[in-house]
């Protein structure tokens, strides 16, 4: 599936597409805050695993907090959630083809990746600064998605929880710092 972006977006998404290829600069201390409440209402108690944080042209893009239930470390079939909080204004065509261009970096090409950006365009928004995404799986063929603690989607397709989430925590994710963090806790 093919989206013809306007200038504005394709210049942006030039400029990302830049910043990929030159790598991610990354600092492995983002500002840790407390859980957002649906993070909280996921995981009760919940305890930071890893933190992360995405700058391009040495300004911000994000923060990235990894959180899984308190005392169980992280396992990838068990509870967590992503919770990352934008400091920039970014278009939601923007964050779906970022991510997709990321999925297809890190598996190659597949036949079911313009499957999976129409169903990501249900979970996704248009982004302000200080607004947030939480990514949280339900077993491995569930994602549910919220933005700024509204639930937006359950995103349903066979292994997106292990394919989307190694964009974060796979061998060949941007920030191996962050993947080290958090994979550090596995029990």
């Amino acid at each position: 599936m093919h989206m013809r972006l306007p200038f504005r977006e394709r210049v942006l998404m030039a400029l990302l597409s830049g910043a990929v290829m030159l790598g991610w600069a990354v600092e492995s201390s983002a500002n840790s805050a407390s859980p957002a409440p649906e993070v909280r209402s996921l995981l009760g108690q919940p305890q930071e695993l890893g933190t992360g944080q995405f700058r391009w042209l040495g300004f911000k893009v994000y923060d990235a907090q990894m959180f899984a239930p308190q005392g169980q470390g992280f396992d990838r079939n068990g509870a967590y959630a992503l919770e990352i909080e934008y400091a920039r204004k970014i278009k939601r065509k923007i964050l779906i083809k970022a991510s997709m261009d990321e999925m297809a970096r890190i598996e190659g090409s597949k036949s079911d990746h313009g499957i999976i950006q129409e169903k990501l365009t249900a979970c996704y928004r248009d982004i302000q600064p200080g607004d947030r995404i939480v990514a949280s799986p339900k077993g491995g063929n569930a994602l549910k998605f919220w933005v700024n603690g509204k639930s937006t989607c359950t995103l349903q397709h066979n292994g997106i929880r292990d394919r989307y989430m190694a964009i974060w925590l796979s061998d060949k994710a941007r920030d191996r710092g962050f993947a080290q963090q958090v994979l550090a806790s596995q029990r």
